[in-house]
């Protein structure tokens, strides 16, 4: 027969309450880090024809990510054209290029706060234009 004084339950409940608090830091920081890892939330490809013209798609930020970034890639055509992003009618972002300046272009990390917001691509000018357009958003230590 042994003699338990209570030692053993109380070192075995608090090692528990260790694991199952590393378990919590553990879980947390991975789901934050895979809701806040880039990802593409628009990706469009483009072609517009002879004229100016554009496409908007809408750009939803979520409340842990702070920064975007577009990429254009042009695949050919010959035209002027713009990025913007855009909330209500306040230009927040733009650039803008001719084709023959810039095949491709990164905009680098942009901050932009949560909240919904416009992406405009089009030309602005004379020629005709295929690109793929994609805007990644991120947030946190990325």
């Amino acid at each position: 027969m042994t003699i338990d004084d209570g030692r053993q339950s109380v070192t075995t409940r608090r090692n528990i309450v260790v694991i199952a608090i590393v378990a919590l830091i553990v879980t947390a920081f991975a789901v934050y880090a895979g809701i806040t890892y880039p990802r593409t939330v628009i990706s469009i490809p483009v072609s517009l024809a002879l004229g100016a013209d554009s496409k908007t798609s809408a750009l939803d930020q979520t409340f842990l990510s702070d920064k975007v970034q577009v990429q254009v890639a042009i695949e050919n055509g010959a035209a002027l054209w713009q990025a913007r992003i855009l909330k209500g009618g306040d230009v927040l972002w733009e650039h803008a290029a001719a084709q023959g300046e810039q095949q491709s272009y990164d905009s680098g990390w942009i901050q932009l706060p949560s909240g919904n917001y416009n992406f405009t691509f089009g030309t602005i000018g004379i020629g005709s234009l295929e690109a793929q357009v994609t805007v990644a958003s991120k947030g946190g230590f990325w």
